[in-house]
């Protein structure tokens, strides 16, 4: 009996398994990146839907969360944070689109103010530990006087 087929074997073998569990892990790892993202977009449209109702408490902000934008900042601590934020009222918000990178996302919106002016702005925040650590608006301010 011929053995000199029996070490490719093993090796294709090895090969194929290896592939498999390596497909197995990126498939898990792939998983676990989506539910990052999906939890991070479910937090994104908490924090927009905060100007437009009000209701802050469904954020989850950090402890030491920091915001610096054109007109504010920075302030640092999440009851300061909270209490700015409830003084910012939208009539709506109407997001164009959403950059989830990591623990980096930016929203990209119209702001419609109260008395109906339309600000676009773009929000950058930092997400650590499922809660919004950082958060910087970028807008043109002359456009929301």
């Amino acid at each position: 009996m011929n053995n000199s087929g029996c070490p490719f074997f093993v090796v294709l073998l090895l090969a194929v398994w290896t592939g498999l569990s390596t497909s197995s892990c990126s498939k898990t790892a792939d998983r676990s990146a989506q539910r990052d993202r999906d939890s991070i977009t479910s937090l994104l449209d908490a924090y927009i839907d905060g100007y437009r109702t009000g209701e802050w408490g469904k954020v989850r902000f950090a402890a030491d969360v920091t915001f610096e934008g054109p007109l504010k900042g920075p302030i640092s601590g999440e009851s300061t944070v909270r209490t700015f934020l409830s003084t910012v009222r939208a009539k709506d918000v109407r997001v164009k689109r959403q950059i989830i990178d990591g623990q980096f996302a930016c929203v990209l919106a119209d702001f419609e103010t109260t008395e109906g002016t339309i600000v676009p702005f773009c929000e950058f925040f930092r997400i650590s530990d499922g809660q919004i650590a950082e958060i910087r608006p970028y807008f043109d301010p002359r456009r929301s006087e």
